[in-house]
């Protein structure tokens, strides 16, 4: 038997660029809003297939790594250059695209590498109130 357990409510800011869409080429913030949901068999010994207080901090593990941060394709970062009095970071991301899905699909590989294999990973990431990626992994 396996059991669909899930948490809500966890969102960062971060800037990104979309090259691949005229509309969203130039530099730009969202705030994601994160539902992330865990598949996998019920713990005969606790009762849970994951306590929901170790899922929640794992999730707030991950989105801090996305927080306040401009996202940036692996294949552009020799062309970034930023001087400015503001600190700035820089999450790389190994896609093509800094897209919704594709940074869905990094938090939701990051959850299940922190959570194990037996897990499924379900991960809903809004780009603004209505536009969202729902990504299941693996």
């Amino acid at each position: 038997m396996k059991v669909r357990v899930g948490i809500e409510g966890f969102s960062l800011d971060s800037a990104h660029y979309t090259l691949s869409s005229p509309k969203d080429d130039q530099l730009h913030g969202h705030t994601y809003n994160i539902d992330v949901e865990v598949e996998g068999p019920v713990d005969e010994n606790s009762g849970f297939v994951v306590d929901f207080n170790v899922l929640r901090e794992v999730v707030k593990e991950v989105v801090k790594e996305w927080d306040h941060k401009f996202i940036v394709p692996k294949r552009d970062i020799p062309k970034i250059k930023v001087e400015s009095p503001f600190r700035l970071e820089i999450k790389e991301i190994d896609h093509p695209f800094p897209t919704v899905e594709y940074i869905g699909l990094e938090i939701a590989k990051s959850v299940h590498r922190r959570l194990g294999e037996k897990f499924k990973v379900i991960v809903k990431i809004y780009e603004g109130k209505d536009s969202y990626a729902l990504i299941e992994y693996p």
